[in-house]
């Protein structure tokens, strides 16, 4: 349809973000027959966190072969873990492939949604104007609004300053002395890269992250022909990568094998000891959690980095930051020309907050700081409306593509029984709902996250696991595979 009435746009379905989720659902949907939808998002091409954070060393931290479409095998990667402009130039083939770039409005970012009584539908409010949807789809991510740290005298920096998810185009660091605020994931890709052109880099660590290596490996020119020629090889490769996968998440995260688990940390901490012989250094990088308990990295240069004459690991937050310098809570001062905020992302769930419900308060509201959604898809409240991933509270697993295949696959199956049945839309129970997250909250309280000793950005507000789905991918494929009638109801 995608008709303008009265200056608004109609569509049956709306999707709310160009990544790698948003792009499964719209290409499921194509699949399916149903062509009367629209994306919208707020960047000026797709790839999402791809496009997003452009760092230097940004790529993948898990292998290829399984971070990437199910129904777009790629045997072109250059190598396992490939670099953020080939994945985000992948997802742009993609998109082009199944012919979304027609179907999409670019820098257009949704500012609040309300549903509709009288016409059954969500009302969408955006920065190029008003849509009017039956179905909404958000597909926002977990890695889209960054956290700006609040130091004293940030805003008095008379340098460069920028969160690693706005990376100035064209900097390299070159000769300049750089803070890198932080040591998670974004910060093991950039300190590597930043120690190669850097006159110093100074990395201020709160809290040490478990780290494993890549074993990063180039694919060769034969390799990458074999893969053409047998694309059963790539088939095998996902597979397998699946199957370890899965033990991780199990394992690993929700805790279902302790014994099992303890081999994770064990390897990580044996790695620790082979890459860093100092043992002061060793003792400041060793964390004081379990394996998972915040997000494990995964580097093959991290360590080695950290051991160059032009770099220094400060095992000390940034209290203040003044015109030309920071200071650390040892009370150290550094003189620097640029501070890097490698300081993390909100969890997507905020996305919510703009979301009102049919009684007219937002979603965040009435879930007052405990985020849920039925089976991590649905809200109460909210007719027609589907989460996807990071965008749904416990919408995340250890693969965070495979989702929007997942969620896009139950979004098809709701709209065609809707279809059938001459129904216009659907809520789930606000039971179901608070039942199934009650179920979830008991799974994940035994979990890492919130057993493992540290502080995590999944953890709500009243201390419980806001991200992490309580099942491995395949048990969140079974738990969507079927639309269940019996536990929603109709509003229109």
């Amino acid at each position: 349809m995608n008709e303008i009435v009265g200056g608004v746009r109609r569509t049956k379905v709306l999707i709310v973000g160009s990544g790698g989720n948003g792009i499964s659902a719209a290409v499921l949907l194509k699949q399916a027959g149903i062509e009367d939808f629209v994306i919208i998002t707020k960047h000026d091409d797709f790839g999402g966190v791809w496009h997003q954070n452009t760092y230097p060393g940004c790529g993948v931290d898990g292998a290829i072969s399984i971070y990437q479409f199910s129904y777009a095998l790629n045997p072109e990667w250059s190598s396992l873990f490939a670099s953020q402009a080939e994945v985000a130039t992948y997802m742009c083939k993609v998109a082009a492939q199944y012919g979304l770039y027609e179907d999409t409005r670019f820098g257009t970012e949704m500012l609040g949604a309300e549903w509709l009584e009288d016409s059954a539908c969500w009302s969408v409010s955006t920065t190029s104007g008003t849509y009017h949807a039956d179905a909404l789809v958000l597909a926002t991510g977990f890695l889209e609004e960054p956290v700006f740290p609040n130091i004293l005298g940030i805003d008095s920096f008379e340098g460069r300053i920028f969160h690693s998810s706005m990376w100035p185009e064209g900097y390299t660091g070159e000769g300049d002395r750089i803070a890198v605020v932080g040591t998670g994931s974004s910060s093991i890709q950039i300190v590597p890269a930043m120690q190669k052109t850097a006159q110093e880099v100074t990395v201020f660590q709160r809290t040490p992250c478990w780290i494993i290596p890549k074993n990063a490996h180039v694919f060769t020119e034969d390799e990458r022909a074999g893969f053409r020629e047998s694309p059963e090889i790539l088939q095998r490769q996902r597979d397998e990568g699946f199957e370890t996968g899965e033990r991780m998440w199990d394992n690993a995260f929700l805790m279902k094998d302790p014994t099992e688990s303890a081999k994770f940390e064990d390897m990580a901490r044996k790695y620790l000891e082979e890459q860093v012989p100092d043992p002061e250094l060793r003792r400041m990088l060793t964390p004081d959690h379990q394996f998972a308990c915040k997000r494990p990295g995964a580097s093959d240069t991290y360590y080695a980095a950290l051991q160059r004459d032009n770099v220094e690991l400060v095992p000390e937050a940034v209290v203040q930051i003044g015109a030309g310098s920071v200071r650390s809570a040892d009370k150290r001062e550094f003189e620097v020309d640029t501070i890097v905020l490698a300081t993390g992302f909100l969890y997507g769930g905020h996305i919510l907050h703009k979301v009102k419900r049919r009684d007219g308060r937002t979603v965040g509201e009435v879930q007052q700081g405990h985020p849920r959604a039925y089976k991590s898809v649905e809200v109460s409240g909210c007719p027609n409306l589907f989460l996807i991933g990071g965008a749904g509270p416990n919408g995340q697993n250890w693969n965070g593509l495979a989702c929007g295949e997942i969620v896009g696959t139950y979004l098809v199956k709701v709209l065609q029984y809707m279809e059938e049945h001459g129904i216009r839309a659907v809520e789930v129970h606000e039971e179901a709902e608070t039942e199934w997250k009650r179920q979830t909250d008991e799974i994940l309280a035994r979990g890492v996250s919130l057993a493992g000793g540290c502080v995590n950005y999944s953890q709500d507000d009243t201390g419980h696991n806001k991200a992490a789905y309580p099942g491995n991918q395949r048990q969140m494929a079974a738990d969507l595979c079927e639309f269940e009638a019996s536990v929603h109801h109709v509003v229109a």
